[in-house]
Parts: C-alpha cells; structure tokens; sequence
C-alpha cells in the first residue's frame, strides 16, 4: 500500500465533497471580500470561512485501488468481445461472425465508424504497448496485421502484462483510464450497456443500504443489484437479486413493518 491516492472511483465521493468546499470557499472569501469594503454601520456579523471537510481517501496499491484494478482488467478482458458486437450491430457496413474475433488492417480507412473506431482502438493500444516496452527496455511491438487477430492480441498481450503496467508511474495512469473510457465508449456503440435505474425506498437485505438498482440487458433480462461498495464484503460480493427473488424481498420488507407496527 502506497500513500498516493487512487485514481478510481473509489475516490469518487472524496473527490466531489473536495470541489463542494473548493466552492464554498470561493463563496465564503466573495462574501469576506464585500465584508471587508462594506461602511462599518451595515457590515453585519463577519462570513464564517467554511470547515475543512474530513476525507477518507483510498490509497492505491501502489497507484490503484485492488477494486479499480480488478475493474480495469475486467474492463480490458471484455474489450475485445464488445467491439465484436460493436462492428455485428454497427452501422449497416456488413456484420461478424460472434465467434471470430476482430483484426486490424493496414488498408486505408473504412467508410464505416465501427471499423474506424476498431482501428483507432488498436492503434491506442499498440501506443500503450510500445510506451510499457520501453520502460522495460524492451523492442518495440511486433506489427499485429490482417493476417492476425490485431485487438484480440493486443489484449491478450496488455492483460499478461497489467500488473506492471498498472503499477508503472509512466503508463498506470494514462493506460488505465484509457480502458475504462473506451469499455464505456465501446459498450455504448455496441448497445450492450444495461439499462440502468435507482431502486428508492428499498433496502437491500444484505448490507441494509438503500443502493439497490434495477438492470435491464439487451434480452429484457432484469437483475437487481446493491451498488454499495461496502456491501458483502464479509460474503464475496454485493448481494445481486433476480427479479423474483427482489420481488419475495420486498414482500418479506413489507411483512415485517406490518408486525412492527401492530406490536
């Protein structure tokens, strides 16, 4: 464990109580500010310079949390079936077999976006790769072309590699990020995304935090799961609900306020 903060969502909340007291204190030093020029006889009490917030930041292991790095691998595994969907349900450019997987190729550029974001997208990665060969003083990365499965190997190189690369001040950051955005921006391309929506007024059974959220995929499936990071963390996970079995939980929820309030 290092004392540098992680770069994830883990911090998420830590971050934007940061910016609401940088805001406060812009509000507070405007307001001390027309104290101060103010005639004596109308100043009023002096503005109260806001209280320092107290953080409990998560430090990374060395630069990320073991939480965002596993979300980072997770990521990067299911980058290359994503864009396979990606490229099948484009944009009228022909279709993919599910069962191949993608290539690059060194032709000029398709007319189709999915393609040209497949191509940028190994580029990125081949970036990345020679960025990490070289603070191992390693040769550069060899040509990945159509007669390859270009993304299909450059994941498979990244993720052999990942933990160096995310724990190497020179690419853990730019890389890491980079994955998480190009999952999301892939993903949603791919319209694979969950539809997602916040469960009000329900507890979930495990953690008793009312995170829960309804899931809904492509094939109207719908699961519900607690999104508090604490949750079951003594029980190998957020606790994750199909719908029948949110559906008995609420009723059990609802049984047992009747008997509260009866008794």
């Amino acid at each position: 464990m290092s004392d540098r903060v992680c770069l994830g969502r883990c911090n998420g909340a830590q971050r934007r109580k940061a910016e609401d007291h940088t805001r406060a204190l812009a509000t507070w030093q405007a307001a001390l500010a027309r104290w101060v020029d103010a005639p004596d006889d109308t100043r009023g009490p002096e503005p109260i310079r806001p209280v320092e917030p107290t953080y409990r930041w998560t430090a990374g292991t060395p630069i990320w949390c073991l939480s965002d790095s596993a979300a980072i691998r997770s990521a990067l595994t299911d980058l290359d079936e994503q864009m396979a969907l990606r490229l099948m349900a484009g944009d009228g450019h022909g279709s993919i077999n599910l069962n191949e997987r993608v290539t690059s190729s060194p032709e000029p550029g398709s007319p189709s976006p999915a393609h040209d974001q497949l191509d940028e997208l190994v580029r990125w990665m081949r970036e990345w790769e020679n960025a990490y060969r070289e603070t191992q003083g390693w040769p550069t990365a060899p040509v990945r072309g159509a007669s390859a499965p270009a993304l299909t190997s450059s994941v498979a190189w990244h993720l052999s590699h990942l933990d160096g690369i995310l724990a190497h001040p020179d690419t853990a950051e730019g890389f890491g990020v980079g994955i998480l955005y190009w999952h999301a921006q892939v993903t949603a391309a791919a319209k694979t995304k969950p539809k997602r929506s916040h469960i009000k007024g329900v507890r979930c059974r495990q953690c008793h935090v009312a995170t829960l959220y309804r899931f809904e995929d492509e094939d109207g499936e719908v699961r519900v799961e607690c999104r508090n990071r604490g949750c079951g963390e003594n029980r190998g996970g957020p606790a994750v609900m199909t719908l029948a079995e949110f559906q008995g939980h609420v009723q059990t929820e609802a049984d047992a306020e009747i008997a509260r309030r009866a008794s």
